[in-house]
């Protein structure tokens, strides 16, 4: 390993600002190094300050591991963030929560006094106030949302990240956001939240946007706070079990002038920028309504040739389905070249489809492939499909080993077309629930390990 990778074990935070191009040029021999001395470096680091993960490491017998694959035992399923106990959010035990959400961050958490808490929103507000936390919340779309615990640097690796990955690798197009020279458009339902999609934007606008704040523009201009999403998510699960009738819900909630919003965005997309350079990030799942009402209003995208549309989302947006002529209809209204990315909130790192049409994943985030049945490791051989785990270097105030719920399919001979080194990851993602109806995550030292583990984050306090 070159005397300047060696440096990077300590500290791997420069791969986030180096470059696409000089990153995926460095040789995959020194990556695996290097991921593997970094890891090593991670666990000895945050074994005492995370307590899942040590809870963890002694329950399944690892105190160190001398190869990468040796360490997925140690990586926490997708659901460990959302393992909290329910009754604590009902009953308004804030106390209770910051005890199990205390077990999956190095930050101190239990000095913050949250006995003047009376939502899910104020007990958040509590911990960004006296804590480095910048706490982001999922969907819930499976009855409970997630509460992943980001701090401050994560969210600007993030975000500079997403940046770089849009800027292009050697000749691929630049987008232009990295520069803020470009109108930003999303049609997402709300402008700001904790949610990872308002959260983005939050970042854009102070790290891109601060001066122009009138280049961005976003569908929805109110605040999803995290009530809601749990509301909206225990609604859904309670609508799948036929229960809608006996959900308890809170005092109504002000709803936005929807039409107007729609009305507006759909003026500033398709009349104020005619002719100007855009960047426009939207799944597949928001384009292809936006192109649908775009066409009944008789309307087509004339934007600059070299404006970027960011879609995503093939298989459809959390097992729904899209229109058997989705593309079509897409590509009618939005005449333009399309890129996609591969990447998950729980992740610093992300992935642009290339020219070849693979995605490759950022260096710093070590990629490996479970047994779906299992999670015993697959080999990191030939092409090889399985459960995506990954270990993320770069993050301090958790624990960078993650269990996900896609199964993805990875070339680890590399030599793509597009030039990048190392493996690659094709462009067939799904998430294993649209697959099976039970999407458990075991461990393979131990099938009740996570369980423990979940334990200690709950303390005596269960359903």
């Amino acid at each position: 390993m070159n005397d300047w990778l060696a440096k990077l074990v300590d500290d791997p935070q420069p791969l986030n600002r180096m470059g696409s191009t000089r990153l995926f040029d460095i040789d995959w021999a020194d990556i695996k190094e290097l991921q593997l001395r970094a890891m090593q470096k991670r666990f000895e680091q945050m074994r005492p300050q995370i307590r899942v993960l040590d809870r963890l490491a002694e329950d399944i017998g690892i105190d160190r591991f001398d190869k990468p694959e040796d360490a997925t035992p140690l990586f926490l399923p997708h659901t460990m963030y959302k393992s909290y106990a329910v009754s604590n959010i009902e009953n308004g035990r804030y106390d209770r929560l910051t005890q199990w959400l205390s077990g999956l961050t190095s930050h101190k958490l239990g000095d913050v006094d949250v006995s003047a808490c009376d939502s899910l929103e104020s007990w958040l507000n509590a911990l960004e106030a006296n804590t480095p936390l910048r706490p982001v919340c999922s969907s819930g779309t499976s009855g409970k949302i997630s509460v992943f615990p980001r701090g401050v640097p994560e969210a600007e690796y993030r975000t500079y990240n997403f940046l770089d990955v849009h800027g292009g690798y050697k000749n691929e197009r630049d987008s232009g956001l990295a520069s803020g020279e470009v109108e930003y458009f999303a049609p997402w339902p709300v402008a700001t939240g904790r949610h990872n999609m308002p959260a983005h934007f939050k970042a854009l606008r102070e790290m891109v946007f601060k001066d122009r704040p009138e280049r961005m523009h976003i569908l929805g201009k109110g605040h999803w706070d995290v009530d809601m999403l749990w509301l909206s998510g225990r609604l859904r699960q309670a609508e799948a079990r036929g229960a809608l009738g006996e959900l308890k819900l809170s005092p109504a909630l002000e709803q936005a002038d929807a039409q107007k919003n729609i009305d507006e965005f759909i003026h500033q997309l398709f009349v104020e920028s005619r002719g100007k350079r855009i960047f426009l990030q939207a799944g597949y799942g928001q384009l292809i309504p936006l192109a649908q009402e775009a066409k009944k209003r008789g309307f087509k995208a004339d934007f600059a040739p070299d404006s970027y549309i960011l879609g995503g989302g093939r298989s459809g947006s959390k097992g729904g389905t899209f229109p058997d002529d989705w593309w079509e209809q897409c590509k009618e209204i939005f005449p333009f070249e399309y890129s996609e990315t591969y990447g998950m909130t729980e992740s610093t790192g992300s992935a642009r489809l290339c020219a070849g049409g693979h995605f490759h994943i950022s260096p710093w985030v070590a990629v490996f492939l479970l047994d779906p049945d299992t999670s015993a490791p697959l080999e990191r051989s030939g092409t090889q499909t399985g459960r995506l785990a990954l270990f993320d270097l770069l993050p301090t105030s958790y624990w960078g080993g993650l269990i996900t719920g896609d199964r993805i399919t990875v070339n680890w001979e590399g030599g793509c077309s597009c030039g990048r080194k190392g493996p690659y990851v094709h462009n067939d993602v799904v998430r294993y629930s649209n697959l099976r109806d039970d999407d458990k995550v075991t461990c393979s030292k131990s099938p009740d390990a996570y369980d423990k583990a979940v334990e200690l984050t709950l303390g005596a306090y269960t359903d």
